[in-house]
């Protein structure tokens, strides 16, 4: 942990360092930082004055949100903020020395979701949209040789009638919108020429590789340029290129003569000999460009410099993702930008630490969802090789609820999203590919709202392409129908992209069984077969995983894919299955995980947490890794690693368990109490020793491995209270339940065949303004147990093969009739003891919905006592099954 810790830290001062370094002699740049005041509310107009009194104000520091929420806890946290609406930030400041004809800029990273900011009563503009950098020219409200007050007023509404917010996409989306000054501030001295400052917040500078081979690489940079003296001013544009140590490796200079109050532009061309590449995480190799504007007479006036990666890129409908001419498969994450108790008011050091921890799992790309993310963060991915999928902030909708098309103010809002994620990062060597939208006719494919997106979709990509002719675009699509569906006519917003990316939660959102997963390649395949000249990729894959919540077995009843509980073994189960699919198909250009931190959503109540999204393979916090990142590690981490899941599963409900190790050795030992269980070969890094004996009391697991001539360990300790001659099993469900005397049932397991359901699966219209009608809730009468009728297995023929020490046991099924009279009639016998023929469940209940039990005997041989159930003019079912000795 020490070392991470340094690591991290050693990361954020690095980036410290290389922000610093951009910095030219004349253009002086100050953080706003500490001594800020903040109202949530809005005390009107007067609080932009400069006598306003914000004594009683709350003392911040910027980057800030007021919004909290989140929390693991099946109640919302007590100091939960989830306020949508104004708030004012109001900061006293001394201006700063400048000489005459030099320019003040006021700089915000971003300002969720409306801004409007005054400079001493003076207003300066506003800025719409929550995710871009904004600067405002305060050089003729700025009072010169004393105090100065900046307020800045922002709204997060949501986007109701008459909200400010109403038109500024995005304008639906499953995670929340913190507000607040939640990137860093700053004001920013310049000369009267320099490098344009007010082009939507960009660098001003843009990079092009013209032509790269080995011998040489040729770079154009095109720059921007003002002047904001009352007479023309003529200039020498310098610029240059470092290599990593720091050395000049090529140069060009030119006159520019800029024109009073006007803004011209000039584009250096340079030469590098024998060029290194970018090439991602191989050998993320890094040059720099500095710009630097001289006046006439030789004075240093300006200068900026920005990260220069040599490199190709390319996407091939074929081979997926090529980066300098190879293949190179996306092994991808998506990223929310928030966590626990900081909301999106990050430090550099959390962005350090996400990119680390993700870094640590092996992944090499990594999806910004679903908006423009902070700049240290495309820092970060530039100088570790991460590639990078950067997203516009047009999510589920392309116009209005109820409205076809989008409204000319929502349009204008998408464009001006668009060119500033673009001019903001076009630099960025790791950026691959912009992305224009994501689940744009989600609403539409839930009938929920008519959807023209196409025309939308389409002059984002031209505006795209027309902002940076050097990369691709995708689209995030998640509701077209798949191979084999029926074409039911809903809005497609495929093929409005270069790319396509499908979002599929094969295992999850389908049919509710995590089984489904394994279909994931075989639709992949489809859609390849459909669109054979269309790159694809897969855009969002995954489950909920809850750490505090557990299954004997993932595949043994309905998943609750909105709601509680989430089992983590069911979320690692999903994963596994997905990515055996995913990794043998060479046309995806990449696949990313679903999501990488567990991240805010107030529309969710899942697993053991409120205001979550759980499908995090790390919790929000970043405290803790859950088993399905020890998967991928397993998969895309070379380093030699072994990790035995379950841990956190102390309290085992039955005395027989599968132990399951994620490991990249060919082949992995098992102890238990120090004594050897045997070997197992670790088959797509996933090595298993089914049916283990556990002892009443404490077992310790040990795994041990060998990769590349080094031994790797990990162990466990895991216990059972429960009787040795007895078991209690709550069918179709994926977790057990205690009653009120004491009698612990475990989740379904030792099964073969049938179908896991539930009574009374939760219902919620996710996304829906309105909602639908929700369905009656089921109750089944005649028992005190209700517990051990919530669920169900049946089907036309299934067994389970119960590990019970030889002798002869009294089984008890439990049973109802969930449907209609007659719609479960079966035989059910216990391998060698009672056969029972012709059960007709409502028959023996007296109606639907009415509990009943039948008793069976019989013997357990060779440690197994097999219970067969068979269709009899009807589905065989059962809610759940006891197994006791019988006493002689």
């Amino acid at each position: 942990m020490a070392h991470n810790r340094n690591r991290i830290a050693g990361v954020a001062l690095a980036l410290a360092s290389l922000l610093a370094s951009t910095a030219g002699a004349d253009r002086r740049e100050t953080a706003l930082a500490g001594g800020w005041r903040f109202h949530l509310g809005d005390p009107g107009p007067a609080t932009a004055e400069p006598r306003f009194d914000d004594e009683g104000w709350q003392r911040v520091a910027v980057p800030h949100t007021w919004n909290r929420l989140g929390n693991y806890g099946v109640t919302r946290r007590k100091d939960a903020n989830t306020v949508r609406g104004i708030g004012w930030y109001r900061l006293r400041f001394a201006a700063p020395q400048m000489a005459a004809g030099e320019r003040l800029y006021l700089q915000f990273d971003a300002a969720s979701i409306v801004a409007d900011v005054w400079l001493n009563g003076v207003r300066l503009g506003r800025h719409e949209g929550a995710f871009s950098r904004f600067r405002f020219d305060a050089t003729e409200a700025l009072k010169a040789g004393g105090d100065n007050v900046l307020a800045v007023r922002v709204d997060n509404s949501k986007p109701d009638a008459g909200s400010a917010t109403r038109y500024v996409v995005p304008i639906s989306g499953d995670f929340f919108m913190y507000g607040g000054l939640y990137r860093p501030a700053s004001m920013i001295v310049v000369g009267p020429q320099h490098i344009d400052l007010a082009d939507m917040g960009s660098a001003g500078i843009y990079e092009r590789t013209i032509a790269l081979d080995a011998a040489r690489a040729s770079v154009s940079a095109r720059t921007l340029l003002r002047n904001d003296a009352a007479r023309p001013a003529p200039v020498t544009l310098r610029t240059t290129i470092a290599d990593a140590s720091g050395r000049q490796v090529a140069r060009d200079e030119r006159r520019v003569s800029l024109p009073a109050s006007g803004g011209a532009e000039a584009t250096a061309s340079l030469t590098i000999a024998n060029p290194r590449r970018w090439n991602g995480r191989a050998d993320p190799y890094l040059y720099r460009t500095t710009v630097e504007v001289i006046g006439a007479d030789g004075r240093l006036l300006d200068r900026a410099s920005e990260p220069l990666g040599l490199r190709e890129m390319a996407f091939d409908a074929a081979r997926g993702f090529l980066l300098n001419g190879k293949p190179l498969p996306l092994h991808g994450v998506t990223r929310h930008q928030d966590r626990q108790d900081k909301g999106w008011a990050l430090a550099d050091a959390d962005h350090a630490q996400d990119m680390a921890i993700i870094e640590e799992m092996g992944a090499n790309a990594v999806r910004l969802s679903h908006y423009n993310h902070a700049k240290p963060f495309y820092d970060l991915a530039d100088r570790d090789g991460m590639v990078l999928w950067a997203e516009l902030g047009l999510v589920n909708l392309a116009a209005l609820p109820g409205e076809r098309d989008a409204r000319p103010e929502m349009v204008a809002s998408a464009k001006q999203q668009l060119s500033e994620l673009i001019r903001q990062n076009y630099n960025h060597p790791s950026v691959a590919v912009w992305s224009i939208g994501n689940e744009i006719t989600n609403w539409t494919s839930k009938g929920l709202t008519p959807s023209n997106a196409r025309p939308l979709m389409t002059t984002l990509d031209r505006l795209a392409h027309a902002e940076d002719p050097t990369r691709a675009t995708t689209i995030a699509v998640c509701c077209e129908p798949l191979p084999g569906q029926p074409d039911t006519g809903v809005d497609r917003t495929s093929g409005t992209a270069d790319t396509v990316a499908y979002n599929l939660y094969l295992g999850w959102y389908g049919s509710g069984h995590a089984e489904e997963a394994a279909t994931l390649g075989t639709v992949l395949s489809g859609l390849h077969r459909e669109r054979p000249k269309l790159p694809i990729a897969v855009g969002e894959y995954g489950a909920g995983g809850a750490t505090s919540q557990h299954t004997d077995n993932p595949f043994g009843g309905r998943i609750e894919s909105i709601y509680r509980p989430q089992p983590e073994e069911v979320q690692s189960a999903v994963h596994a299955l997905s990515w055996r699919g995913i990794a043998p198909l060479g046309f995806l250009w990449g696949s990313f995980i679903w999501q990488m931190f567990d991240a805010t959503s107030d529309l969710r109540e899942e697993g053991d947490s409120s205001d979550i999204n759980t499908k995090g393979l790390v919790t929000f916090d970043r405290a803790t890794r859950k088993d399905a990142f020890y998967f991928y590690k397993a998969a895309w981490n070379p380093a030699p690693m072994i990790h035995l899941t379950g841990k956190r599963y102390v309290d085992r409900a039955y005395p027989v368990i599968d132990v399951t190790a994620y490991s990249n050795a060919a082949a992995a030992d098992l102890s238990l109490d120090g004594r050897r269980i045997g070997s197992a070969a670790c088959v797509d890094r996933i090595c298993r020793w089914p049916g283990v004996r556990l002892h009443r009391g404490s077992n310790r697991l040990s795994v041990s491995a060998t990769v590349n001539g080094k031994a790797i360990g990990d162990a466990a300790t895991v216990a059972y209270a429960g009787p040795a001659r007895a078991l209690h099993v709550r069918t179709g469900s994926l977790t057990g339940v205690t009653l009120a005397d004491g009698t612990r049932y475990g989740s379904d397991t030792f099964f073969d065949g049938g179908t896991g359901s539930t009574l009374n699966p939760f219902q919620r219209e996710l996304y829906a303004a309105g909602g639908g009608t929700a369905k009656a809730r089921k109750i089944v009468t005649g028992t005190d147990r209700a517990d051990l009728y919530a669920s169900w297995r049946a089907g036309a023929a299934f067994s389970y093969a119960l590990p019970l020490p030889d002798g002869r046991y009294r089984v008890r099924l439990h049973l109802f009739e969930p449907d209609k009279a007659g719609a479960h009639r079966f035989a059910a016998g216990i391998a060698g003891g009672t056969q029972r023929d012709g059960i007709d469940v409502a028959s023996l209940a007296g109606g639907v919905l009415k509990a009943t039990t039948v008793d069976l005997t019989g013997p357990a041989r060779n440690g197994v006592l097999r219970l067969d159930f068979r269709g009899q003019g009807g589905e065989a079912i059962v809610s759940a099954i006891d197994v006791e000795p019988l006493r002689d």
